[in-house]
């Protein structure tokens, strides 16, 4: 092992400049101390040095863990980069497995469960509005939640870690949420229930993205993406596939199981490190004020912006794929002459099956071309390209063959840029000690466009429909509009400086 030119020439001598020190590990110069020298160095047990790490015993800080579980939290370091170890298939399993659990859920429910419940409740001829208000209380939500439960977050100290905590209350909290929208009888009652969901999701989810800068060293980022986005897109397809199966009346009962269950298998695998020396705390006006920090430094600042445009074009297409299929494609459902679906809630299911393949194969590819190439710029381009492509056939379909085709390209696009986005978020991350909560304003530009997204395709919807209803020029026009928000996204990323 070996320590910087700095800390060999004078080892009691701090850091002048502020710059972290970054500890180099040979590996085979380590695996040649028996397990029992490892633990000391000169004769001295490094488990009763107190107070700081000795500078002369580095390999105190140098050991890699045996489990995730196991790797030295950033004050224990004294803010000073430590080592942390590839991770094993099992691990990044554990790591993305709540990830499924939550894509599974979100996923059929916003754009599956949501548009029909409400319409059965408000009527078919307030459907859109309501929908639309129903997700900007959400988001709204989500807006003050996500931030401040990430800052809470990474000054917690409590004995389970600074993450699980946050996970298994948000869980429990979504899985009460989802019996009251499951029996809601009135529009009020659905809302209240999609309230409280909104509120335990974002409990639950600023911590949980900030597992993946906790734990995964930077060669890692672009594969551990990559284990999120095809978590992600296997997850929407099995829930895809219980809102098939079951009735909308009763899926929400198992898609919340499952919630559930890959939330403890995320705890189980991914146990934590308390926080053993917590920070000085900070008030609450305090905490306040330096919420939206991050949004200062520019290339986080405008990876953001990028971001949001990008899944302000996703969602205009696939918020309004529902409705599409109804009022513009229309049915019989048939592909090569074969009918897969008697409603537009099981053609849309059906939809997800091309495009979440496509998703899988475009995710694995992308995420190993950017740890390799460390070219992320570039899979954003080709990404949005695809992705524009998509919604150009998607304007011109009126058949569900042809849409079929349509949701195959635009899912090989949206695969590659999910996976790009959370490796370029992770890498710009500017503040160590802060994960969970830049985690948190970074969800922001995902939750805002929910807010915005429904309303102004809602907009140009109404208004070229009235120009030409009876080509459903109002859809093309959505689609046209999810096209330029793609175009513009990939424009900006080119703004970002530190990453190629």
């Amino acid at each position: 092992a070996f320590l910087t030119r700095r800390e060999m020439a004078s080892p009691d001598q701090g850091d002048a400049d502020g710059d972290e020190d970054i500890s180099l590990l040979d590996a085979n110069s380590f695996s040649e101390h028996s397990p029992s020298d490892r633990n000391t160095v000169d004769g001295e047990d490094l488990e009763n040095i107190s107070g700081q790490i000795a500078p002369m015993h580095p390999m105190h800080m140098m050991e890699p863990p045996k489990k995730i579980a196991d790797e030295p939290d950033v004050d224990e370091l004294q803010g000073k980069r430590h080592y942390k170890k590839m991770l094993s298939s099992k691990e990044m399993f554990g790591l993305s497995s709540y990830w499924f659990g939550w894509s599974a859920l979100m996923g059929p429910l916003l754009f599956i469960v949501m548009p029909v419940q409400i319409e059965q409740l408000s009527g078919s001829d307030k459907k859109a509005i309501e929908l639309g208000n129903t997700l900007i209380l959400g988001s709204i939500v989500a807006i003050i939640v996500a931030p401040v439960s990430g800052s809470i977050s990474d000054t917690s100290t409590h004995p389970w870690g600074r993450r699980s905590p946050f996970i298994a209350t948000g869980v429990v909290l979504v899985t009460l949420s989802l019996i009251f929208m499951a029996v809601a009888n009135a529009l009020w009652i659905y809302k209240a229930a999609f309230f409280l969901l909104s509120v335990a999701n974002n409990i639950a989810m600023s911590p949980y993205t900030a597992l993946v800068p906790d734990l995964v060293p930077q060669p890692q980022r672009g594969v551990a993406s990559a284990w999120l986005g095809v978590m992600a897109f296997l997850g929407t397809f099995a829930g895809g596939a219980v809102t098939y199966m079951i009735k909308i009346e009763y899926c929400l009962v198992p898609l919340g199981l499952l919630h559930a269950l890959t939330g403890y298998i995320t705890m189980r695998l991914c146990r934590e490190r308390p926080l053993v020396h917590n920070r000085a705390p900070v008030h609450c006006c305090r905490r306040l004020m330096f919420l939206f920090r991050p949004l200062c430094n520019h290339d986080f600042r405008v990876m953001f912006i990028a971001r949001f445009l990008m899944q302000m074009g996703i969602l205009t297409v696939q918020e309004y794929l529902t409705y599409f299929l109804k009022d513009a494609v229309g049915r019989p459902y048939t592909f090569l002459g074969y009918v897969v679906g008697k409603d537009e809630k099981e053609a849309v299911s059906v939809l997800f099956l091309p495009m979440l393949l496509a998703s899988l194969i475009s995710a694995c590819l992308a995420g190993v071309y950017a740890d390799r190439t460390g070219k992320r710029k570039m899979v954003v381009y080709v990404s949005a390209g695809i992705m524009m492509v998509g919604c150009l056939v998607f304007s011109l379909s009126r058949t569900f063959t042809k849409t079929v085709f349509a949701a195959l390209v635009f899912g090989s696009g949206y695969g590659a840029f999910s996976v790009i986005e959370w490796a370029m978020a992770t890498d710009l991350l500017p503040n160590p000690d802060e994960f969970a909560k830049d985690m948190g304003v970074w969800s922001l530009a995902l939750v805002l466009p929910q807010v915005i997204s429904g309303k102004l395709a809602g907009v140009v919807h109404t208004m070229f429909h009235r120009i030409g209803p009876s080509i459903q020029l109002g859809y093309s026009m959505i689609f046209v509009l999810a096209l330029l928000f793609f175009l513009i996204g990939a424009l900006y990323v080119k703004r970002i400086q530190s990453i190629s």
